[in-house]
C-alpha cells in the first residue's frame, strides 16, 4: 500500500469525483481510478460506490478514510520526529488551542517551556474542540487546551486557570452607562457570540450563562470563530460582543470599550485535556507548570 494512494483515495472522497480529484494531484482521471481499484483489490473491499458519474463511500470506505487519515498522519509525526531529532532535540509536545485560545498565561507558559527544556520541541495546531478530542484519540496531538468544561468519556479535564469575561461595546453605546454589564441589558442588543462548532468551548460558556439566570435566548448578530472578528463586527456596529476580557484586550480598537461583566456571572475557567493514559516526562512537567502559573496568577 503506497502512500500516495492514500492520499489519492482521501482526495477523491473529499470531491466525489475523479476528474476534480484528478485535477488536485495533477494526474488523469484514469490512473486516478486504477490506483483506487488497487487500493480496493488489496484491501479486497468496495471502498466507492461509482455510479452515472457520481461516487460515494461505501461503509467500508468511510471507516478506512479514518484510518488513511491516521496512517498518514502517523508518517507525518515519524517524519517531525526525526527531522525534530537531526536538530538537536530530545523530546517532543503537541499542544492543541481551541476555541481560538491566545492567552497571556498561554504565552507565559510556552515561554517557560522554551526556557526550561530547550531540548523538547514544541509544535502547536489550532483546531475546533470536537478536532481536539480526535486528535488526543489519534495520538495526533498529546494535550489540549479549551474553555469547554464539559465531562468528555475518556479524557481527563483539568481546570488551569479562569478570568473574567467581558463585553465589547462601540463608542457611544447606551450600554456604555454600565459600570459592570448586567446580562439582561445586554440581551437587549444583537449579540456577536462564538460559533458552536468552530468556537464550541466559548458557545457552551455562554450558552450556561443564560440557561442558569433563566434568561431568554440572545439575538445573535452574527457568530464568529474568535475574538479578532468579534471586535471588528462590533467596531463596525453589527452588535455588541461576549468574550475573555484578556483576549479581547489583545484586539484593542479605538471604536470599542470594553465593560465588565456583573460579578454574578462566573469566572470562566480554561481547561487542560489529556487522554486517560499515562503522561509522558515532557507532559508531565508541561502540566505542572500550567498549574504553577494559574495558582500563581490566582494569587
Amino acid at each position: 500500500m503506497r502512500i500516495r494512494h492514500l492520499h489519492y483515495f482521501l482526495i477523491v472522497a473529499e470531491e466525489q469525483s475523479f476528474a476534480r480529484a484528478a485535477a488536485r494531484v495533477h494526474i488523469e482521471p484514469s490512473p486516478l481510478s486504477r490506483a483506487i481499484q488497487e487500493l480496493e483489490n488489496q484491501l479486497g473491499v468496495r471502498l466507492l460506490h461509482r455510479a452515472k458519474g457520481r461516487i460515494r463511500l461505501t461503509w467500508p470506505g468511510e471507516v478506512f478514510r479514518e484510518e488513511a487519515r491516521r496512517m498518514l498522519s502517523f508518517m507525518d509525526n515519524a517524519k517531525s520526529r526525526v527531522h525534530a531529532a537531526s536538530q538537536g532535540y530530545r523530546g517532543r509536545l503537541r499542544i492543541g488551542l481551541a476555541d481560538s485560545l491566545a492567552q497571556p498565561r498561554l504565552t507565559q507558559l510556552l515561554a517557560r517551556c522554551r526556557e526550561e527544556e530547550p531540548r523538547t520541541e514544541v509544535r502547536i495546531s489550532e483546531m475546533t474542540v470536537n478536532e481536539m478530542l480526535q486528535a488526543l484519540r489519534h495520538d495526533q496531538i498529546d494535550v489540549g487546551f479549551t474553555v469547554d468544561g464539559e465531562a468528555t468519556d475518556g479524557y481527563v479535564k483539568e481546570m488551569v486557570w479562569a478570568e473574567r469575561p467581558a463585553i465589547a461595546i462601540p463608542t457611544h453605546h447606551p450600554l456604555l452607562a454600565f459600570d459592570k454589564i448586567p446580562l439582561a441589558e445586554a440581551l437587549r442588543y444583537p449579540l456577536i457570540l462564538c460559533h458552536p462548532e468552530r468556537c464550541a468551548g466559548g458557545h457552551n460558556v455562554i450558552r450556561r450563562w443564560f440557561n442558569d439566570g433563566a434568561l431568554p435566548s440572545p439575538s445573535v448578530a452574527e457568530y464568529v470563530s474568535g475574538h479578532e472578528p468579534m471586535i471588528m463586527l462590533v467596531a463596525a456596529g453589527y452588535g455588541i460582543g461576549i468574550g475573555l476580557e484578556s483576549q479581547i484586550a489583545l484586539y484593542s480598537h479605538p471604536d470599542v470599550i470594553i465593560r465588565q461583566v456583573v460579578d454574578e456571572v462566573p469566572n470562566t475557567a480554561t481547561f487542560i485535556v489529556v487522554p486517560e493514559k499515562p503522561a509522558s516526562i515532557e507532559l508531565e512537567h508541561f502540566i505542572k507548570r500550567a498549574q504553577e502559573i494559574g495558582k500563581t496568577s490566582a494569587g
